[in-house]
């Protein structure tokens, strides 16, 4: 097997820090994108004439199938050609679909809509995690992907407070519209500008099949992945519907509703994936599990303030919870991403990430969004006869004790699915028991 140079061999050119910017810039529209339904659903809910189940499956099972379906074809194209040219053109698809979401009148339009936009997502995180992985040693590699994982919080944080001022003072459709045509401008300097790196060449590549056997015996990889994928269900969950939650329970608008969001998720996120790299990097000579027991504890941490911040009466109490919440919410996304890279060979690398991805979005985003919205519904309907009413009136006409009983289930509901934190902490930290023994094994 042919040996390729690494950035230890490497000075930090500014071509280096290009291909790092690019792909943080890539990550960022990618999260934007995504987000950005969660942030405006609640005009799209009054608008199409929707219900918090349906909002669940635009923003969950709508994204997640098709999603894992494109994923892992791309990701074995990704092993063998241009990964950059897969990544551009993928980009541009996704920002095209999310301009049509704009367009959508019905839910079957927008469900279609949203399906596209998985599609060309499904692209970019694999080929861009075997890029990443390329371009650094496994030394460096939490580091960068650290970086890279940060475009998250700043795409959550754009999306949230930008896209809510947009849809705000120009409506949801103006705002998908114009994310989607700045997506397809910045896909094509992506192409233009990023070049491949060098990479093993292995003439025995291994089957698909024989990699998902190889990578599912190692435990610290089946844990890891089952814990990302629990965390995803209340990560995503507690995304798509803060906004409405603030809304409902709180009386925000869904510009100041969007501006917490921004804030809490975004805003801290930034923070902690930037130090969560060099934290973890640095600190394995000391404490070899500091990757497995830091995160770990960061989703104990979020889980159990998670629950009380949705039930809080006060809203000033609610915003502290969610920002004290959101702490512990984002150290275990670079852990978690590049265990899979370094456990996995590089002619495996892609076909890892999208592994990874994949459990994690079929259970994070195919249940965790309709899963809540569905108990929402339920709990709303029990909320409406506590409060005296009934679900027929609530349909017939609104009133101030609907939309209480409305905003009492999404509380509940929401504060039931940040539990899953919790599970996924537990889990993290049992992956530590075999971590060393499946990266070098």
């Amino acid at each position: 097997m042919n040996k390729v140079r690494t950035i230890e061999s490497m000075q930090l050119t500014p071509k280096l820090v290009w291909a790092l910017a690019a792909l943080f810039l890539l990550n960022a529209m990618n999260y934007i994108d995504r987000l950005l339904f969660g942030v405006t659903q609640e005009l799209i809910k009054h608008e199409l004439g929707l219900s918090d189940f349906q909002l669940g499956l635009l923003g969950g099972p709508a994204f997640a199938l098709l999603y894992i379906i494109a994923a892992f074809p791309i990701a074995r194209l990704a092993e063998r050609g241009s990964r950059v040219t897969i990544i551009a053109t993928a980009f541009a698809a996704w920002s095209a679909m999310s301009a049509l979401c704009g367009m959508a009148t019905s839910f079957v339009q927008m469900l279609a809509g949203r399906a596209g936009v998985s599609i060309g997502e499904a692209g970019c995180a694999p080929a861009a995690h075997s890029l990443i992985s390329d371009y650094f040693p496994r030394g460096r590699r939490t580091t960068a992907m650290s970086v890279y994982g940060a475009a998250g919080p700043v795409g959550a944080l754009l999306a949230a407070i930008g896209g809510g001022w947009l849809a705000q003072h120009y409506g949801w459709r103006s705002t998908f519209i114009s994310c989607g045509l700045v997506g397809i401008i910045a896909a094509a300097v992506f192409r233009l500008t990023m070049r491949e790196p060098l990479r093993s060449i292995d003439p025995l590549r291994p089957t698909f099949l024989a990699t998902v056997r190889m990578l599912f015996a190692k435990r610290s990889f089946v844990m890891v992945a089952a814990s990302g994928a629990i965390a995803g269900f209340a990560s995503y969950s507690n995304n798509q519907y803060m906004v409405s939650f603030l809304m409902r329970a709180h009386g925000l608008s869904v510009s100041r509703a969007g501006f917490v969001l921004g804030l809490a998720t975004g805003g801290v996120g930034i923070i902690i994936m930037l130090i969560t790299g060099p934290l973890i990097d640095h600190g394995r000579s000391r404490f070899p599990r500091i990757r497995t027991w830091l995160p770990a504890v960061g989703l104990l941490w979020s889980g159990t303030i998670f629950a009380f911040a949705f039930m809080a009466p006060g809203t000033a109490l609610a915003i502290a919870l969610l920002f004290t919440a959101s702490l512990g919410q984002h150290f275990y996304m670079p852990a978690m991403y590049t265990l899979a890279q370094d456990v996995a060979p590089p002619t495996m690398r892609a076909t890892a990430a999208a592994l990874m991805i994949g459990v994690i979005s079929l259970v994070g985003y195919g249940i965790g969004p309709p899963a809540v919205g569905l108990l929402s519904d339920f709990l709303g309907r029990i909320a409406m006869v506590a409060h005296g009413t009934t679900v027929q009136a609530c349909v017939a006409a609104t009133s101030p004790v609907c939309a209480a009983a409305s905003a009492d289930g999404l509380r509940l509901s929401l504060s039931i699915g940040s539990c899953g934190f919790i599970v996924a902490g537990l889990l993290f930290a049992l992956s530590g028991r075999t971590i060393e023994r499946d990266v070098y094994e």
